[in-house]
């Protein structure tokens, strides 16, 4: 909240939802709008975070809008730099770097490594096409299929904002990102600053949650017919097929991850990565992924996933989950 309240650009509009928290949150927030009248408070039940974030954007009344998780927070001359830019380039979304803040180190994350300002063509090609999906020389870091998905990492035109869909997590997982980005940024014009201006805090090393969810393969399921059905369409689907493809493929990373941080044994888990792998889905994503780009850890693991061997890919990924948490511990 300090940093919203001590950026350089001061002509903001601060509007914090209370997505129905149960402790001292609701109190809090109603303290600090006495503090600061660019503060504007939002209590409702609780939704999850999309909905919050749907609360919020509907109450905006400024020309642009920039989504901030409660416990991350921005460099104070985000707003500012992101707002030039996006007049200076007429742009409908400045998207910049974030820093992933762990308790004893902080890892930039650029997006890119330069500046740039693309039209709506180059954007749909460049930047949509690859929230869809990876393709070629993008598969060699294949960890990074949702690195340009997040809410945060950009300052959007609020109307263009409004075109986003939003739908739960509870229903499709995770990535509920994604999705809002494939339809708030289709046809847009999207500029990139190369500075790192927003902080993630990770309470830990592990992968894509803190818990393992026993019905996360489900709820892909879900999320992968969501964006099936937006490519179908938006008269995308030659464009936007293979990508897609690539992108469940490599959703194997996060969700295999998940799978070997249960409390079962070694066995359990085997088979049911075995059951996921037998997904029709995920057999068709396989067996057309091009892993010509991918290092050798990669190639390994994509060869055991389309094999269906699942146990010594279980073993792979319990060995890739300890050298993330020496990483980033």
């Amino acid at each position: 909240m300090q940093s919203l309240r001590s950026q350089s650009y001061s002509n903001l509009e601060i509007i914090l939802v209370d997505d129905g928290s149960p402790d001292d949150c609701p109190a809090i927030c109603d303290t600090l709008a006495t503090q600061d009248t660019r503060i504007r408070v939002i209590h409702k039940e609780n939704e999850g975070a999309a909905f919050a974030r749907k609360a919020g954007l509907d109450a905006a009344s400024g020309q642009y809008v920039l989504f901030v998780d409660s416990d991350d927070w921005l460099d104070t001359d985000a707003v500012a730099s992101c707002v030039k830019i996006a007049q200076r380039d007429s742009a409908d979304c400045v998207m910049f770097g974030y820093i992933r803040e762990y308790p004893e180190k902080s890892i930039p994350n650029p997006l890119f490594p330069f500046d740039f300002s693309y039209d709506t063509k180059l954007s749909e090609e460049k930047i949509h096409r690859r929230i869809v999906g990876l393709m070629g020389e993008e598969l060699s870091e294949p960890q990074r299929i949702d690195n340009l998905s997040s809410f945060g990492m950009r300052l959007l035109r609020t109307e263009v904002a409004r075109h986003g869909r939003f739908v739960s997590d509870r229903i499709i997982g995770t990535s509920e990102d994604t999705i809002f980005n494939l339809y708030a940024l289709d046809g847009c014009r999207i500029s990139y600053i190369n500075r790192c201006f927003y902080h993630y805090r990770k309470t830990n090393a592990q992968s894509i949650t803190t818990a393992h969810k026993a019905d996360l393969a489900e709820k892909w399921d879900v999320m992968y017919s969501v964006i099936q059905e937006y490519i179908d369409n938006s008269g995308k689907a030659e464009a936007y097929h293979t990508p897609f493809l690539n992108r469940v493929a490599c959703g194997m990373i996060g969700l295999g991850l998940n799978e070997i941080s249960s409390s079962t044994n070694i066995w359990q888990k085997s088979r049911r990565l075995k059951a996921i792998l037998s997904n029709p889905l995920y057999v068709e994503a396989f067996a057309q992924l091009d892993t010509s780009y991918c290092g050798l850890k990669w190639k390994l693991f994509f060869f055991l996933c389309k094999a269906r061997a699942a146990f010594p890919l279980a073993v792979l990924l319990q060995i890739m989950n300890y050298l993330r948490s020496r990483v980033a511990g």
